[in-house]
């Protein structure tokens, strides 16, 4: 197994287990070294998914943000919203440069996937919530799939992420209405 598997079938761990604790900000603290082990294990496959890995790792730093905000009992300003959207985009374009070569649009799915994100812990509508972390999932499932070589390890971290949605989507959007 290399270092990449390694770190993707953490981040599966991690975040079924984070789904499972019952307060905002465990789930967000699970939830940032979630993003922490794909992003590295996005690295770890090589320059092709390095722009996965680095928008991963803005998508950690955002959730370890938000983290000491919910840890104080307190929202993040609107604006941190707008600072994250530019990180997404640079670190999108920056690893794109690096990379010297852009398969459109598998090249930018990643940064796609980051801005669904960025709105889903944006907003404050559960039901909304839910619904862009299912669309959060298929790009991200859609890139592990694209991957060279697939991003085994990542895609069922995904995959379990979107069960999970999809059963939160059953309980409280639709049996509950």
């Amino acid at each position: 197994m290399d270092m990449s598997q390694i770190f993707g079938y953490a981040a599966t761990i991690v975040s079924i287990i984070g789904f499972q604790l019952k307060k905002q900000w465990q789930i967000i603290l699970s939830q940032f070294f979630s993003n922490a082990f794909v992003a590295l294990s996005y690295l770890f496959l090589g320059v092709e998914k390095m722009s996965g890995g680095a928008v991963c790792l803005v998508g950690a730093l955002q959730t370890l943000t938000n983290f000491f905000y919910l840890k104080k009992e307190k929202t993040p300003p609107r604006a941190l919203t707008v600072v994250f959207l530019a990180l997404y985009v640079a670190a999108s374009v920056f690893t794109l440069c690096i990379a010297e070569t852009v398969k459109v649009p598998y090249d930018l799915l990643p940064l796609f996937g980051s801005l669904i994100f960025l709105i889903g812990v944006s907003i404050k509508n559960s039901t909304a919530t839910r619904f862009l972390f299912l669309a959060n999932m298929l790009v991200w499932i859609a890139y592990d799939v694209m991957a060279t070589p697939i991003a085994t390890a990542n895609m069922v971290t995904h995959l379990c992420i979107l069960i999970s949605v999809v059963v939160g989507i059953v309980r409280y959007d639709i049996i509950k209405k």
